[in-house]
C-alpha cells in the first residue's frame, strides 16, 4: 500500500505499544505505591521508631546484679527436686517445712493422703513420710514444693534423703545446687562461687497451707472410691 506520495505505507503502530510522545516522563501516570518501595519501606520504620519510643525502658531495667528475674503464677507450685542446673534457696521458718504422708504413682505423680484412704495405703506399704519444704529457683523466680523421705522407726535414713535435707537445711542461708552421684550414694553440693541476690519470696503464698492447696489441688487421695484407690482394689 502507497501513500498519496507513492512511498510505501508506515507499518500501523501496533495495539498496546506507547509511542515517544507516551513514554515521557510527563505523561507517565503512576497508579500508586508498589509494596516494597522506598515509600512503603520509609513507612514501616516509621511504624517501628513510633513502637520503640512508647517502650517504659523503666520498666525493663535489670536488677543490679544483672539477672533476669521473672515473676511466676502463684497459683502453680510443682513438687519436685530442684534439678541440678539450678541453684535454689530454702524458705526460712519452722512454718514452711511440714511432715505429711504421700502416695507416688508409676509416673512418679505424688499425691497428698487424707485420713480415709491413709489406713489402707499404709497397709499395702504404699505410703511415704515425707518432710515438704518451700524451695525458690534462682534466675526464674519459681516456688518448689520439694519432699524428703523421713529416717525410718529405726532411726535409719537413705543416704540420698539424708545429704539432700542437709542441703537444703545449708540453703536457708546461701545459694546452691545439688546433683546425685551414683558412685558415693549420695548428692554433692556445690554453694554459687559468687554473691547472689538474696531471694525476694512473693507475697503469695503466705502460709504453707495455702502453698499445700495450690500445690496438691486435684490431687488430694481422700475418698474410697478416688480412681488411684479402685485401680489398687482391681475395681477396672
Amino acid at each position: 500500500m502507497e501513500n498519496e506520495r507513492g512511498a510505501p505505507a508506515t507499518a500501523s503502530k501496533q495495539v498496546g505499544t506507547p509511542t515517544a510522545e507516551e513514554l515521557s516522563p510527563n505523561n507517565i501516570n503512576v497508579a500508586g505505591k508498589r509494596e516494597g518501595s522506598d515509600t512503603d519501606l520509609s513507612q514501616k520504620v516509621s511504624t517501628v521508631d513510633r513502637e520503640i519510643n512508647e517502650i517504659d525502658f523503666e520498666a525493663l531495667r535489670l536488677p543490679p546484679s544483672g539477672q533476669i528475674v521473672v515473676k511466676k503464677d502463684p497459683s502453680l507450685i510443682p513438687i519436685r527436686k530442684p534439678k541440678r542446673t539450678e541453684y535454689f534457696r530454702k524458705r526460712p521458718g519452722e512454718e514452711w517445712v511440714i511432715d505429711l504422708p504421700l502416695y507416688e504413682d508409676d509416673d512418679g505423680e505424688i499425691y497428698l493422703v487424707g485420713p480415709e484412704c491413709l489406713g489402707y495405703l499404709n497397709d499395702q506399704g504404699l505410703i511415704k513420710r515425707a518432710r515438704i519444704y518451700m524451695l525458690t529457683v534462682h534466675g526464674s523466680g519459681i516456688l518448689l514444693l520439694s519432699w524428703i523421705g523421713l529416717a525410718d522407726a529405726d532411726g535409719k535414713h537413705n543416704p540420698f534423703n539424708k545429704s539432700r535435707e542437709e542441703a537444703y537445711l545449708k540453703a536457708e542461708n546461701e545459694w546452691a545446687r545439688i546433683s546425685a552421684n551414683r558412685a558415693l550414694g549420695a548428692y554433692d553440693r556445690f554453694p554459687a562461687e559468687t554473691k547472689l541476690p538474696e531471694p525476694d519470696w512473693p507475697s503469695r503464698p503466705n502460709t504453707m497451707k495455702e502453698a499445700l492447696s495450690i500445690a496438691f489441688k486435684g490431687r488430694y487421695i481422700n475418698e474410697p472410691d478416688h480412681p488411684i484407690i479402685n485401680r489398687l482394689r482391681g475395681r477396672l
